[in-house]
């Protein structure tokens, strides 16, 4: 009857000594598995309120890029280029705001609070040193010694020695393909290097190729990439004209990514870009002096959003989630003064009416910085708390079957069971009445 009216089969130690330390051990086990899948679902919610968040800072530095490009045309007037530029300002600000006003559960995202720390003992050298990861069961700071043992290099081609003097003799056209785009260019009879140098310069935000007039006297014109490492080149094609280029009419060159060891490892580099997977820790940062031979450090210091994964203290994870702000989207070595997107706003040295303006780079960049982290958190979001909410949903599952297989009530056999002892108890109380029926008769025939 117990067993019925709790459905449990334990229901005290004497019941069942073996299946109660069994099922009591399940028990809290489940309690764990269940605590654990609530914790990943209200990670799974912080980190959509992020993505979304980073979704619509992608659109914003996407049409900053959009309006730098079809503001610097000669085309546009003054009027159109300073509307150009208060757009850009009001993008700029409301990245800050959705960047700053990001939060979940009354507790900000990316201003800084989940950022992980990290300072260097060469600040001058390294630049835009970006955490994602690190291990939450690390104590203590963690050291990373860096020894750069080759620079990064430039894309550089040349024309031709003796070919290129200081007056170009007739009118030429060369199409000049670089890590951004291609630009077909006219270089008019008379023009001299410098003005033949200005020409090109003028296009090197479209395609990424810059031009500077060689030392000497034939002043040749030496093409070269506006940014360092082995995805940078330099393709210039002659389409007609007087210019030649070395060895033949058209030529290809590309740049080197600097080579850097850490902690004695060889790191993966993109140009001046340096990226570390190292004991746990996943980070960037930017070489803004790439001399090689140079020993320095970064110091890794704790910080970051620590998630819970697992059931135990070992499955613990830290991300990065910062670094976004106008002041830091973008990269150190993109402009003289600083090449983030804050540098774009009215005044700025990559305003649209600033000479010599980076603002197609930076607002470049900064879209592939909100990418890489909108990346890094969807897949943290996808392959690390979507999988553990998978395995332990089927851990719970199968934990769930052998406590039920331990403790619940087989209705139908209990059932059977009490009404097969009902049914003995009514006929022993049956016994007993026609027992006691007999007795009764017999005192009545002695009276």
């Amino acid at each position: 009857m117990q067993r019925l009216a709790t459905n449990h089969k334990i229901n005290k130690g004497s019941d069942d000594p073996a299946g109660l330390i069994a099922l009591n051990a399940l028990n809290a086990e489940l309690v764990s598995i269940n605590t654990a899948i609530e914790s990943n679902q209200r990670t799974q919610s912080l980190l959509d309120v992020a993505d979304n968040t980073l979704t619509e800072v992608a659109t914003l530095t996407s049409e900053i890029e959009r309006m730098v490009l079809e503001a610097r045309g000669s085309s546009v007037s003054t009027e159109e280029k300073m509307a150009y530029q208060a757009q850009i300002d009001q993008s700029i600000a409301s990245i800050d705001r959705l960047i700053n006003k990001a939060e979940f559960n009354g507790e900000k995202i990316f201003n800084g609070e989940n950022r992980i720390n990290a300072y260097t003992n060469s600040s001058p050298s390294i630049k835009d040193i970006r955490v994602y990861a690190r291990d939450p069961n690390q104590s203590g700071n963690v050291s990373l010694s860096l020894n750069v043992t080759a620079a990064a290099t430039y894309a550089y081609a040349a024309s031709a020695t003796a070919a290129s003097s200081v007056t170009l003799s007739a009118t030429t056209v060369l199409q000049i393909t670089g890590k951004l785009g291609t630009a077909t260019i006219t270089l008019s009879a008379g023009l001299t290097s410098a003005q033949q140098r200005a020409a090109i310069n003028a296009q090197k935000e479209v395609t990424g190729v810059s031009a500077i007039v060689g030392t000497g006297a034939s002043k040749r014109l030496i093409f070269m990439s506006t940014t360092k490492g082995s995805d940078s080149f330099v393709a210039v094609s002659k389409i007609n004209g007087a210019v030649k280029l070395d060895g033949t009419n058209t030529t290809k060159t590309s740049g080197n990514d600097a080579q850097v060891l850490v902690n004695g490892e060889k790191a993966n580099a993109q140009g001046t870009k340096v990226f570390v997977n190292s004991n746990g820790i996943s980070l960037s940062f930017n070489l803004a002096v790439d001399t090689a031979g140079t020993t320095r450090t970064i110091t890794v210091a704790g910080g970051g959003a620590t998630f819970q994964l697992g059931t135990d203290s070992t499955t613990r994870a830290t991300i990065g989630m910062g670094y976004l702000n106008a002041q830091e989207l973008g990269q150190y070595d993109l402009a003289t003064n600083g090449g983030y997107l804050s540098t774009l706003k009215s005044g700025g040295a990559n305003s649209l009416t600033a000479t010599n303006s980076k603002a197609v780079e930076i607002a470049r960049a900064a879209s592939l910085q909100v990418s890489d982290m909108q990346a890094r958190i969807g897949s943290f979001n996808k392959y690390q708390v979507g999988s553990t909410i998978n395995a332990l949903a089927a851990a719970q599952e199968g934990m769930t079957e052998a406590v039920n297989q331990i403790d619940s009530v087989d209705y139908a056999a209990e059932t059977a069971n009490l009404e097969r002892q009902t049914a003995l108890l009514n006929a022993a109380i049956a016994m007993l009445s026609t027992a006691n029926s007999q007795q009764t008769y017999a005192l009545a025939l002695l009276q």
